[in-house]
């Protein structure tokens, strides 16, 4: 889905106001009518309306009741089963030609005013739905913003490091419904299990581009009839490399994942359907939408379908569209464990997305660069649930064997289709929440300003690390009070949503592993962070049933580290024989890369453990650094303070005393309000921040700025019988 995406448009929605008024009058009349005003107001304008209706399954006490969570056979029997029951119906509407689905309860024709009625008014119809048109249009002039050709955009989503675990797809199928594709592309060649068409030919004005106008068709060369000189399969060829490419240089996200390529998309002379562009243009609508799902929820099985990429959309909504029939295929391939990743829609809108992208089982999916920022085009709701880049996206062309560049959400999409193949092939029984609940607690979170929610930005490697275990938020042999002489252990956490929350620390005897108490922290607040002593902890924890020792009898604790919010932890000892302030912080599955945000910095009034402030400019240009500084406790600005200017490549490094000579505000809050430490966040400048703490006792120098990410889970009620009060 590209910049310049149309709103739907709906075949036959023209419609004549006088017989609108009449037909209204009707619905209370005939019980399915809430759901034809629509296709009611389609007839009014050309006497006829294509339609979709969902037939009643288990009529009788002999036939089988449609679930999507079945397989495809029991599926395909419900549906035989409701046909024969139901085709009285079709009958006494004089509906002679019909199209019916495999797996689906459905029976799509073109009715007029009497029949529509007669089928709305049997109890046999249990919806009716309009056909509706649906477009992308393809954008190859790169966008302003800072953008990721692949090299740097599946990097940024951690796939590199999953593809060292040994997880690239491999065994797994992405069906990428789109318009044609080119095969024959080094990156996609060899890729295509088979090849599909359901591209429509309806009326004077709309002609399939199925090969030899046969729709449908499942054929070699279905989805691959790429017209010399056309621009028919510009977007499905950029679309699918991007999710299983691999010409052994250029490389999707799932590179060694099979293709299963649908065309979907006509050709239309209308200029009315093809405003604002210029006719003929290339649409799509719900009814081949279905076919195309139907087809793979029939073969999931078959080619190991891991996940299905959609980047055409409809109408914005700002609401979840469960009325929209394609909901039930995406429910019975999400209970199979497939994602349908479905582009968000280009318009910049936040609070809403587009058709089908509404759908709230759909795997809806935004636009960000290669780091952190949303992009301006993308929509960004709650009904989001990824974020993936999809910025000046350089993948497969139509023609000949090189690259082309392109926006949207279109391109976002199939990364994440491509993540969740790799996923797949790392976990194959998981269920599907599983793999999306992990993906969403190990992404990054990310914002648009005047937005107050985040959507994560997968992180793949990360979410295998987390589901394998070995990211369990664990912080080994932390002191507890029993060995003082080796010091003070301190955790620090650092809340950087924009909810308070809480944190759960489950306390494990580090020789045995057996949990022995568990303690909840009071409430963080946004963009606060909290230091609390093992002392505090200890003093305060809840001992677990049945734990074999007491507190009073461990030296040393293994701690598993869960919150109600995403953000960082560390975990710091004060040696107090030595006089050294050090950072223990470890993870399993690395460091947290997000070096933009130093939580606990000492100010001044610390005055033998001082902190520096590293800033190292790793752009092209000479930038400056601005420091935001916030109290720890409360998460509330202070004062920001700008560096020199910083060459590129270049580095500086200051004391936060230094810094606070030149900034009244920080001088008052240390003199005046007695603050002990800042949070640090760094903007304006292409780079990141390193703390360093000098211990001046001994004349060493500590690196502060390692931090682990927090596991957001719910904390478990038992745990919440005592809290201790939050140290500075």
């Amino acid at each position: 889905m590209s910049r310049r995406m149309l709103s739907v448009t709906p075949l036959f929605v023209r419609w004549r106001a006088a017989f609108a008024a009449a037909a209204l009058v009707l619905l209370a009349a005939v019980p399915a009518l809430a759901d034809v005003g629509d296709a009611l107001k389609a007839v009014g304008r050309d006497g006829h309306a294509r339609v979709i209706m969902r037939m009643r399954t288990g009529q009788t006490a002999q036939a089988r009741v449609w679930a999507p969570g079945d397989s495809a056979a029991r599926q395909a029997q419900a549906v035989d089963q409701a046909i024969d029951s139901t085709g009285g119906v079709l009958r006494a509407a004089r509906v002679e030609k019909y199209r019916r689905f495999h797996t689906l309860p459905y029976v799509a024709a073109e009715v007029d005013r009497d029949q529509l009625l007669t089928l709305a008014a049997s109890p046999a119809v249990e919806a009716i739905y309009l056909v509706e048109i649906e477009r992308h249009t393809e954008v190859e002039t790169p966008s302003l913003e800072k953008g990721a050709n692949l090299a740097l955009s599946v990097p940024s989503i951690d796939v590199p490091a999953a593809w060292s675990m040994g997880y690239d797809g491999a065994g797994t199928t992405i069906a990428v419904i789109d318009n044609g594709f080119n095969l024959s592309h080094p990156m996609l060649a060899g890729k295509a299990v088979a090849e599909a068409c359901f591209s429509h030919t309806f009326g004077t004005t709309i002609t399939s581009r199925c090969p030899g106008g046969v729709t449908p068709l499942i054929a070699p060369g279905a989805a691959s009839n790429c017209p010399t000189g056309g621009t028919h399969c510009d977007h499905g060829t950029h679309v699918a490399s991007i999710a299983v490419g691999n010409d052994g240089t250029n490389f999707g996200v799932a590179r060694g994942a099979k293709l299963l390529p649908i065309d979907v998309f006509s050709i239309d002379t209308d200029a009315a359907d093809c405003s604002p562009d210029p006719a003929p243009c290339e649409v799509t609508d719900s009814l081949a939408a279905l076919d195309a799902l139907d087809y793979v929820n029939q073969h999931a099985a078959e080619f190991k379908i891991a996940a299905v990429n959609i980047s055409f959309a409809g109408s914005l909504r700002d609401g979840f569209c469960d009325d929209d029939p394609r909901k039930a295929t995406i429910d019975m391939l999400r209970q199979k464990g497939i994602a349908v990743a479905v582009s968000a829609g280009n318009q910049g809108a936040t609070g809403k997305v587009t058709a089908p992208g509404c759908i709230s089982s759909a795997t809806t999916v935004g636009a960000s660069d290669n780091g952190t920022t949303v992009a301006s085009l993308s929509n960004f709701a709650t009904m989001v649930d990824f974020m993936a880049p999809g910025l000046n996206i350089a993948a497969a062309s139509s023609t000949g064997a090189g690259l082309v560049v392109k926006s949207g959400t279109s391109m976002a999409a199939p990364h994440v289709a491509g993540a969740w193949a790799i996923m797949r092939q790392a976990f194959p029984q998981a269920s599907f929440d599983q793999l999306d609940g992990v993906l969403k607690q190990t992404g990054l979170q990310l914002a648009r300003s005047g937005a107050t929610f985040t959507i994560p930005k997968i992180q793949v490697a990360a979410a295998i690390q987390k589901l394998k275990g070995k990211d369990r938020g664990i912080l080994n042999n932390v002191v507890g009070q029993n060995f003082p002489t080796l010091g003070q252990s301190y955790l620090r956490f650092f809340n950087t949503s924009t909810a308070a929350g809480a944190v759960n620390v489950s306390l494990r005897d580090a020789p045995t592993g057996l949990l022995i108490a568990t303690w909840t922290s009071p409430q963080i607040a946004p963009g606060a962070s909290a230091q609390v002593s093992m002392q505090t902890i200890e003093t305060n924890a809840v001992p677990a049933a049945g734990a074999p020792q007491t507190l009073a009898a461990i030296g040393s604790y293994n701690l598993d580290i869960a919150s109600t919010f995403p953000g960082y932890l560390q975990h710091v000892l004060w040696n107090r024989t030595a006089g050294v302030f050090a950072n223990l912080t470890s993870c399993g599955t690395g460091l947290v890369s997000d070096a933009t945000m130093i939580p606990n910095v000492h100010s001044s009034a610390l005055v033998t453990y001082v902190s520096r402030i590293r800033m190292v400019n790793t752009g092209t240009f000479a930038s400056r650094a601005t420091l935001a500084f916030t109290d720890p406790g409360t998460g509330t600005a202070i004062a920001t303070w700008t560096s020199p200017e910083i060459p590129s490549g270049g580095s500086i490094e200051i004391p936060v005393p230094q810094i606070e000579t030149q900034v009244p505000a920080l001088q008052t809050a240390v003199r005046a309000g007695g603050a002990l430490q800042f949070n640090v966040a760094l903007s304006g400048l292409s780079g990141y921040l390193q703390h360093v703490v000098d211990n001046q006792n001994m004349g060493v120098m500590v690196d502060m700025s390692p931090k682990c990410a927090l596991t957001v889970v719910p904390v478990p009620a038992t745990a919440i019988a005592k809290t201790a009060s939050i140290e500075k």
